[in-house]
């Protein structure tokens, strides 16, 4: 090839559309059709037939010996190469044609209704016809309007045609209320912009019409039913827009079900019998016009003594006057038509095998002289490196060498071809006696890329240039150093061979490319053959490697030793069996089974999204196969000698995360990214061979590389998996803390730990029993439902799980027997302590991608949220007795509370019951035991909440209240405020008792009773002033 020349003339030669290239370069590539089958009934899909060469077909048909009326079709599927056919049958016909015969080529260059009418009016022999002003406005149909505009001119005349719809001219009818909710559908805005779309069904009329578009051009101009099948999503945004119920109505009996289609089937059957009047009105076009000029050509051709041959290479681009150009081309020049005098007309059309099928009527099939079907695999084997080797070809040739050549008349024997600059080496394809060479091609790559990236339907001359010639053109000319880049899919890439790269280049990107190479360009096995002159790896020769930048690679793969780290890489999770055994028979149906899963994870690396969601199939085999390499790793990492606590790799895979998630996977997630890549699969592949072929065991064949491929990768990922599992410690407050601290406020707030400082907190509290209840305490309410909120769900007994199964050290086969890691745990305790159980308010609001991990935070965080109110609340409650005994014992403010006060109280009170009884003084008597009993608490609480009254440190407060210092102030304010009452009783009562003997005289005898309630009176006031009970 020559590269210099052919940057060049690319664009030039590599055309899909053969009509829009150079004559020269349209005869320079042309490869001659030898599998063409005639017909002379119409087949959608003719599996029989006569098989003719298109020379047969041009010498029988085209050249027309017997000078008749012929009407041909030229059919089949989009891009099969009927317009290149119907070209170099006109070129050929044009030189070989009578000196009477007027060809007349009517192509689509420009794929528009405005085209094709200009070139009927092109033709010399045309231009003397009568009624020229007919004929000047075909020429102005379609006049040029703003694309927007011009589209929305064809979608409203739909809705005014369907307005307007009477019920009597159109056979398709819905009836009236399907009709006025279909009117108001078509009025809705979002319906609208759906049916405007670039790939909707105006932008098909509109293609008909307008001067340019990017619809193909064998697109037919008619609904489909998939374009009113509503989607879910689509229904939400109609029915939120509002608007008229009846396009929701209409939008409901659209949804996306079976019925839904049974009704789009219908709206779209119905809406396409006013396409041709709607194109036809918005081109300008009356369907008699193309009669008029037909039968004008015609006449006025007989008139000069001249035949026509007509080669149309679309009839589709004449939607809208199709019925009326097609009754025109059947008009015979005999029999009752002799008196128009009309000259003789051979029609060679073009159109799909769709559009025959669908918008010929059948007297128009039964006109028809003959069918020529041009099947998607027109081309045999050597007839598609033909076609790749002259594209090539005229790519390397100057423009002024193909007109040269065309100049001579573009004979066979004189065909042009290139030298050779690039790829001397390389294949060439034989064609009359001369070489054609292929670089940047191989034979095997031409294959592989026609069997590959060319699915079944699509296998013809269109989809040959456009996704095999022009992607690898482009990789050559723009990417030389990098060729050959990831532009197709790999299929069914051998294991060894893509280890054996991998193994020896370290570059990934030059192994990848390499492997690309070896596999489409080659034959894509690791073997080495000398055929005496030459060396070929996989097929290619040595020294077209080494042209491409590649390696030599050795004859074997790298020795195979297994040198794993005993520390961290143990036995893999399948263990029925690690060593290979003799290979058990694999069955066809897994094979195949193996072979879809294969081209799947290929289909996966060259970019598309997986799906391991399904349980069944070949997608259920992937499934499986991630899930066991999950398990596998989880159970052959030694996550402890990584320094990961066993309660971190619980937690974080405890959910629905696991350790790995594929790069482009549709579903599910986890924590470190498999990347699509060869490795990647080699080792998914590994898992399902241990599944499929050994049945969960390495009894299988070549089990030992499977195991040699799998330890080897975890080896090179288990650092980047560990990091990517375990959580990371340098970006917030590890978890471990978070529940410990956690944990260590619970223990404060059951009273579990009572001291009033951290001084004296071992960590084996940590591991007592933290379920006391503050139910039935004197705590505040704050404080009780902070202890219930704590409770909820089981979140405290659940962070006390974390704190205590965190320093597990599982011992032994199954881990039955527990060690405490003590230096771990001292060392995070004692952090902790440092700490004041103070953690950053940021890091409590950082989120971690496991739930279970992030549980601790939100624990503390609702902890240390709610604090501050509880040590408010427990002052609040505190203040009252705490002023209560400081009048009562009239202490000064930094005065503390002693117990011999407490014992003068309760003597005190135990004498003035006694009275009371003594002088049966009906008042029930209360024992002041309760204080004599708790005079020691009592004391330290005054004591301990005196310390805090002040503070502002809710840590501080809650370990002074921890205790429930609370409940021993309510005993003695208990005995306060009961002395309080009672003495006022028994004051009123006496004074009562005294009241009848106010006026009585001096030598009343003293020594009456009431004169002892008198005694007991000013024994009473001295208890009184002396300042023990509170008035």
């Amino acid at each position: 090839m020559d590269l210099s020349i052919a940057k060049s003339r690319m664009d030039s030669v590599i055309r899909t559309d053969s009509i829009t290239a150079s004559q020269g370069d349209f005869l320079a590539t042309h490869v001659p059709l030898r599998r063409l089958q005639l017909l002379h009934k119409f087949d959608l899909q003719p599996t029989q037939g006569q098989t003719s060469t298109e020379e047969e077909l041009y010498l029988q048909y085209v050249c027309n010996p017997g000078n008749k009326h012929q009407f041909i079709t030229i059919y089949g599927q989009s891009g099969t190469g009927k317009s290149h056919l119907i070209r170099w049958f006109e070129a050929r016909f044009e030189n070989d044609k009578p000196e009477n015969e007027v060809v007349l080529f009517i192509r689509r260059s420009d794929n528009t209704l405005k085209g094709t009418i200009r070139q009927l009016l092109e033709k010399p022999e045309v231009q003397g016809m009568a009624n020229k002003e007919i004929y000047d406005r075909l020429v102005r149909a379609s006049v040029s309007v703003e694309p927007a505009k011009l589209k929305d001119l064809i979608y409203h005349n739909f809705i005014i045609e369907l307005a307007n719809d009477s019920g009597e001219y159109y056979a398709k009818q819905l009836n009236n209320t399907t009709k006025k909710r279909l009117e108001a559908f078509l009025n809705n805005d979002v319906v609208h912009a759906k049916l405007m779309e670039t790939s909707g069904p105006i932008e098909r009329m509109y293609s008909k019409v307008a001067e340019n578009t990017f619809v193909d051009r064998d697109t037919i101009a008619e609904f489909t039913a998939e374009d009113f099948v509503v989607t879910p999503d689509l229904y939400e945004k109609i029915a939120s827009g509002g608007g008229d119920q009846k396009a929701q109505r209409m939008a409901r009996k659209l949804m996306a079900d079976e019925d839904g289609l049974e009704t789009a089937q219908e709206i779209a059957s119905y809406l396409n019998q006013f396409v041709n009047d709607v194109i036809q009105r918005c081109a300008g076009i009356e369907p008699g016009d193309f009669r008029q000029i037909f039968k004008e050509i015609r006449c006025e051709l007989y008139k000069q003594g001249k035949n026509l041959s007509l080669f149309i290479e679309d009839v589709t681009s004449f939607t809208g006057v199709d019925d009326a150009l097609l009754d025109a081309l059947i008009v015979e020049h005999t029999g009752m038509n002799t008196d128009a005098e009309m000259c003789r007309i051979s029609s060679i059309v073009g159109t799909t095998s769709s559009y025959l099928q669908s918008n010929f009527r059948d007297n128009h099939k039964d006109r028809i002289t003959a069918f020529i079907y041009i099947p998607s695999d027109v081309f045999d084997e050597n007839g598609i490196y033909e076609f790749v080797g002259r594209y090539l070809n005229a790519m390397s040739l100057s423009e002024q060498q193909i007109q040269t050549w065309l100049k001579n008349g573009a004979l066979p024997s004189e065909y042009p071809i290139h030298t050779t600059k690039e790829g001397k080496l390389w294949e060439s394809v034989a064609i009359d006696h001369m070489q054609l060479n292929l670089y940047p091609f191989s034979k095997a790559c031409i294959m592989y890329l026609y069997r590959n990236n060319l699915t079944k339907g699509h296998q013809t001359p269109r989809y040959m240039i456009n996704s095999m010639i022009r992607p690898v053109m482009n990789d050559i000319l723009n990417n030389p150093t990098q060729f050959p880049s990831n532009f197709c899919p790999l299929i069914g890439v051998n294991n060894a061979l893509s280890f054996q790269i991998h193994s020896q280049i370290r570059d990934t990107a030059l192994a990848d490319r390499m492997l690309r190479f070896l596999t489409i360009w080659g034959n894509g096995e690791p073997d080495r053959v000398t055929d005496g002159t030459d060396t070929f790896f996989a097929g290619i020769k040595e020294s077209i490697l080494t042209e491409l930048g590649f390696p030599i690679l050795s004859g074997a793969a790298a020795v195979m030793q297994l040198q794993t780290d005993s520390q961290t890489i143990s036995s893999p999770v399948p263990a029925k069996g690690l060593k290979p055994q003799s290979a058990s028979e694999v069955s066809q149906e897994t094979q195949s089974r193996m072979a879809s899963a294969h081209d799947m994870l290929t289909e996966w690396i060259n970019g598309k999204i997986i799906d391991i969601s399904a349980t069944s199939g070949t997608l259920g085999m992937l499934n499986r196969a991630y899930k066991n390499l999950n398990e596998y790793l989880r159970s052959a990492i030694n996550w402890l000698a990584e320094g990961v606590s066993p309660d971190d790799v619980a937690k974080a895979l405890g959910g629905t995360r696991k350790i790995l998630e594929l790069e482009r996977q549709s579903k599910g997630n986890g924590y470190y990214t498999l990347p699509a890549t060869w490795e990647s699969m080699n080792v998914l592949e590994v898992m399902i061979r241990w599944h499929e072929y050994g049945k969960e065991s390495w009894n299988y064949t070549d089990s030992d590389f499977d195991l040699y491929l799998l330890s080897s990768w975890t080896t090179k990922v288990k650092n980047d998996i560990v990091c990517a599992v375990e959580e990371d410690r340098t970006k917030r407050t590890p978890y471990i803390e978070a529940a410990m601290v956690a944990e260590i406020y619970q223990l404060i707030l059951t009273g579990v730990y009572g001291e009033k400082s951290l001084k004296n907190l071992t960590f084996d509290y940590l591991f007592r029993d933290a379920t006391k209840t503050v139910k039935n305490s004197c705590h505040s309410a704050e404080w009780i439902r902070l202890c219930d909120f704590m409770s909820q769900r089981g979140a405290d007994a659940n962070n006390r799980e974390t704190v205590r199964r965190y320093f597990n050290l599982p011992q032994g086969d199954g881990g039955r027997k527990i060690i405490l890691d003590e230096p771990r745990l001292s060392s995070v305790f004692h952090k902790v302590k440092a700490n004041k159980l103070a953690v950053p308010v940021e890091d409590l609001a950082l989120k971690d991608i496991s739930t279970q991990r992030q549980a601790p935070y939100r624990l503390l965080k609702d902890i240390i949220d709610r604090i501050g109110n509880v040590a408010q609340a427990e002052i609040a409650k505190a203040k009252p007795m705490m002023e209560q005994i400081a009048t009562a014992f009239d202490l000064a403010d930094d005065e503390l509370l002693d117990e011999d006060m407490l014992a003068d109280l309760v003597s005190d009170a135990a004498h003035f019951y006694n009275e009371v009884n003594v002088n049966q003084i009906n008042i029930q008597v209360f024992s002041p035991d309760g204080v004599k009993k708790a005079a020691k608490q009592i004391v330290k609480a005054y004591k301990d909440i005196s310390g805090v009254l002040t503070t502002n440190d809710p840590l501080t407060i809650l370990m002074a209240f921890s205790g429930d210092p609370n409940a021993a102030l309510q005993i003695l304010t208990l005995l306060l405020n009961r002395l309080n009452a009672d003495i006022e009783k028994a004051n009123q009562l006496i004074e009562n008792r005294l009241a009848p003997f106010a006026d009585t005289s001096d030598d009343i005898q003293t020594d009456l009773p009431y004169f002892d309630c008198m005694d007991l009176i000013t024994q009473a006031r001295k208890l009184w002033e002396g300042g023990h009970i509170n008035e």
